[in-house]
């Protein structure tokens, strides 16, 4: 979990613009040098390699190294549609965070301060304070309780089905590969 002293000096949003960047090189990185992709690369360059060596010499069809190429490729794809996959649900999911933040922060608020306002301008003063105290008590509280039940409550959230579906994705190819060694 990140710490709030991060965001201290320049602001959450100027933060997530790091996180962003950081997010991007990672993502350049991994599928440059990352170890998985490094293999499924080196997989799909030999059977098209061993490919084109068999339909040169032999003058027919590879079907079995095209085949080996197609699923190395097909991998590398799975991994690109599920890092896809993942920055979507992790957006949508971080775009409903903000606007319940918003409307439990400023929402609920900014109406009663208009509407109090509204009754100053009418003379009408203990209607414009019982709005103003009203406000007060909702942005006494600095905790976020309707947003934090209504987002990190949930036990299925899209973004842990995700996470559990990638789990038990990186399980059963680890076990492919324990079989095969």
């Amino acid at each position: 979990m990140f710490k709030l002293f991060r965001y201290k000096k320049n602001g959450l949003p100027f933060g997530l613009i790091t996180i962003h960047e950081h997010l991007a090189r990672d993502m350049f990185s991994y599928f440059e040098t990352g170890r998985f992709v490094k293999k499924q690369v080196r997989k799909a360059r030999k059977s098209l390699k061993d490919a084109l060596r068999f339909a040169k010499k032999k003058q027919t069809y590879p079907s079995n190294k095209t085949t080996e190429l197609l699923n190395a490729l097909a991998q590398i794809d799975d991994e690109i549609t599920y890092t896809r996959k993942a920055i979507r649900t992790a957006f949508e999911e971080a775009e409903a965070i903000v606007t319940t933040i918003r409307q439990e922060k400023v929402g609920d608020i900014l109406p009663l301060v208009e509407n109090a306002r509204e009754c100053f301008k009418k003379r009408d003063l203990q209607a414009g304070m019982d709005m103003l105290k009203e406000a007060q008590s909702k942005l006494s509280n600095p905790y976020l309780p309707q947003s934090r039940n209504a987002l990190l409550g949930g036990l299925d959230s899209e973004v842990k089905q995700l996470k559990r579906e990638l789990l038990q994705r990186v399980n059963v190819r680890s076990k492919k590969q324990g079989a095969q060694i």
